[in-house]
């Protein structure tokens, strides 16, 4: 009797079961659909032209100013290589405890400070660049300008290099 009171109890709940089981209208259909056959032809959209800043990042005076600096620093550069060259000469082959050699060595620490200051105003120009660039707000001069000054860094680095191979350290 147990069973068969089992298989009552299961009835209603099999004749209710495909109830759940609706239209198929109710759930979208995983067929492909026709928009997803079609091959679309889009047309590439231009990029925006880029905005124009309300005022230029860099002023023109600033920039002038710098390259003025960097030329001033380039000069005592040049001063202080001339005054370096005899002394480079005369410490070559020299020990470490010889004045000429004693000589030598500040000229050269004052070759590097005069070269610190011609790329103390790279740095400068560096730090204008790169608030340009934030800014989106290329600037030609200010390029221009920078690739002046690590020129003459350079220069200034291969003169000291020159001097320490003179003096044989």
């Amino acid at each position: 009797m147990n069973a068969k009171l089992k298989y009552f109890a299961t009835l209603p709940l099999i004749a209710v079961l495909p109830a759940c089981a609706s239209s198929n209208d109710r759930y979208p259909s995983l067929a492909i659909r026709p928009f997803e056959r079609a091959v679309t032809t889009a047309t590439p959209v231009p990029p925006p032209a880029p905005a124009v800043p309300i005022r230029p990042a860099t002023d023109p005076a600033r920039i002038s100013a710098l390259r003025d600096r960097a030329n001033a620093a380039h000069a005592a550069f040049l001063a202080s290589e001339s005054a370096a060259q005899p002394l480079a000469r005369a410490a070559a082959g020299r020990s470490a405890e010889t004045n000429a050699r004693a000589a030598a060595l500040v000229a050269m620490a004052d070759l590097s400070s005069q070269r610190g200051a011609t790329s103390a105003v790279l740095a400068d120009l560096d730090l204008l660049a790169a608030a340009a660039s934030t800014a989106l707000a290329p600037d030609p001069s200010l390029s221009a300008a920078q690739a002046e000054v690590a020129a003459l860094v350079a220069r200034e680095d291969a003169a000291i290099a020159r001097l320490w191979e003179v003096m044989g350290s």
